[in-house]
């Protein structure tokens, strides 16, 4: 429809849409037919001009009856039609939906691969015909989500590096401040032990770089697919396509990050080797132990189960607590046979045993040549365990006593809802038992051990999963999965990675040293029926769980 009007050119009549090109030119001319590719009215002219170039072939015209009317109050809303070409056929556009795939595409992906389909449709008349604005409301809510999620994990993986490079500087001032104990026959093995941090460190920070750049970019694509939804508000056709691709690419994320989500770090460790003077001409570096450490979780690669019922033991075997001593041999808690063990580290088998008054509840390792046990009768009895099982000092309190771990020369002991700090002597320093909300931390704590950086504690308690706290009483994460029920051993590999036994759940987990559930590693599949007590022997990488009389023994990978 037109009206009578002046113009800048000849003809002095007003068109409801304009020919794009030759308005450029100040030429009023009508508009017959608009291109989506080049997003252009065109006149009858101009539309022969269009079509004679070969590479505009391909390009889509729609016909004016699809413009709209004039009555509309935007007459210059482009056409309700997709304006993306498909990846596979460049010259066809995106422009069919096929429902029963929840899938767009052009003609031909739909003639060729979705033949059998029913619920096909063409999107400008689709989406003419069904709402789209609480998809599209919920899809940005999804962008918005996906893009705070990978804004995060970035963030999390660039503190990673720096962490990193703050752990590659403390291992090298280690191995500095050791390396002046020795002498200069040390020169070599420094060198080797340096090149070994630095090229562990720099191996590190090259993948968690790799990292964060695919991070990036996946930031990236979801950020330019939001910002496509919102540019799109005009056109419902491309809007919804861009929906379905955001779908697609939110999808894709999602299913990667449940391949790799927040792959466990390496933890670099330096362990002095107090026999280095001895044969340290024979070493290759100066490091005890190989500083790459364990990823993700174990599996187990054989099971070993031993007796550790003896003869003159008049209940069967509750063992209560585990550790293991510099030897290899483990020392075992009965708390019903009222026994210390200590079961041999090549056959299993109990070689020693000291029968007590009462009931042991827990026990660790104090050095090299002793252990702690709490008792029921509200004390802490020292044993030495240089040649055979024999109690030293004790030390008296008024609570039963728990689980026990000693951490920069302090002994931390439990009981039920409260943590309470000692000189090794016995001076109790302080108590931690609330948060800053005033809300009990804990409510019934059974085992406790320290973490392999000596900085935080694990608190196995059977009601409220695991709680990590530093030597300040601050709370550094928890787990409560359910997963894990009724928590009663725990103990780290030496790696980062934490090892909790669950009585009612009837395995042991495994978290991260960040506290994420990596999965189980021995299951009520395994044989266990009501697992206590852990250790793990980080030199042959096994895992002692106390069940019963049993004493079982995995082999883990």
């Amino acid at each position: 429809m037109a009206t009578k009007g002046s113009t800048s050119d000849a003809s002095d009549e007003l068109f409801d849409y304009l020919c794009s090109p030759c308005n450029k030119q100040d030429k009023n001319s009508e508009a017959v037919k608009y291109c989506v590719n080049c997003q252009e009215y065109l006149c009858v002219t101009c539309v022969k001009s269009h079509n004679s170039f070969s590479v505009l072939a391909g390009h889509t015209l729609v016909e004016r009856s699809k413009f709209g009317n004039a009555s509309r109050t935007d007459s210059k809303e482009l056409p309700s039609v997709p304006t993306e070409r498909c990846k596979v056929h460049s010259l066809k556009l995106v422009d069919m939906f096929c429902a029963d795939h929840d899938t767009v595409g052009c003609n031909v992906c739909f003639t060729i691969n979705h033949k059998p389909c029913q619920d096909i449709h063409y999107i400008p008349e689709y989406v003419e015909t069904t709402k789209q604005a609480e998809s599209i409301r919920k899809m940005n809510d999804e962008m918005g989500k996906a893009i705070f999620e990978m804004d995060n994990l970035m963030k999390k993986k660039q503190k990673d590096i720096e962490d990193n490079k703050k752990t590659k500087v403390v291992l090298l001032k280690e191995i500095k401040a050791f390396r002046k104990e020795v002498n200069e026959v040390l020169d070599r093995l420094e060198q080797a032990s340096v090149a070994e941090v630095e090229g562990k460190c720099g191996k590190q920070d090259q993948e968690f770089r790799e990292e964060l750049k695919n991070i990036q970019d996946t930031l990236d694509k979801l950020t330019t697919c939001k910002a496509e939804m919102e540019s799109s508000q005009r056109n419902p056709s491309q809007q919804f396509v861009n929906m379905k691709k955001s779908e697609k690419k939110i999808s894709d994320m999602k299913k990667a990050g449940s391949r790799t989500t927040d792959k466990l770090k390496d933890s670099l460790l330096f362990e002095r080797n107090s026999e280095i003077l001895h044969f340290l001409r024979n070493l290759e570096s100066l490091a005890k132990k190989s500083l790459l450490m364990k990823h993700g979780l174990y599996e187990v690669q054989s099971k070993q189960s031993y007796n550790v019922k003896l003869n003159d033991d008049v209940s069967t075997c509750d063992i209560w607590s585990s550790c293991i001593l510099d030897s290899g041999d483990i020392l075992l808690a009965d708390f019903d046979n009222k026994k210390i063990k200590l079961a041999d580290c090549e056959t299993y088998r109990v070689r020693d045993s000291m029968k007590m008054s009462t009931s042991p509840r827990s026990i660790c390792r104090i050095s090299s040549v002793e252990a702690a046990v709490s008792f029921y009768n509200k004390t802490v009895q020292f044993v030495s365990t240089k040649n055979e099982l024999a109690p030293t000092r004790s030390l008296k309190f008024n609570y039963d006593c728990r689980g026990m771990v000693v951490i920069d020369g302090q002994l931390v002991i439990c009981y039920s809802t409260t943590v309470y700090i000692y000189t090794i002597n016995g001076e109790l320093l302080r108590t931690i038992q609330k948060d800053r909300s005033g809300n009990n931390m804990f409510q019934n704590i059974r085992e406790i051990c320290l973490s392999d950086n000596g900085k935080t504690i694990y608190m196995a308690d059977d009601t409220k999963g695991l709680v990590t706290i530093d030597i300040d009483g601050n709370v550094i994460w928890k787990y409560s999965g359910q997963e894990l029920k009724s928590a009663w051993g725990v103990c780290t590999d030496g790696n980062g990675n934490v090892f909790v036994s669950g009585i009612t759940s009837r395995n042991v987990v495994q978290l991260g040293y960040d506290g994420a559930f990596l999965g189980e590693v021995v299951s009520k599949a395994h044989g266990l029926n009501c697992p206590q007590a852990v250790s793990f022997d980080r030199k042959q990488r096994k895992l002692f769980v106390a069940d019963s009389n049993e004493l079982h023994v995995f082999r883990v990978q």
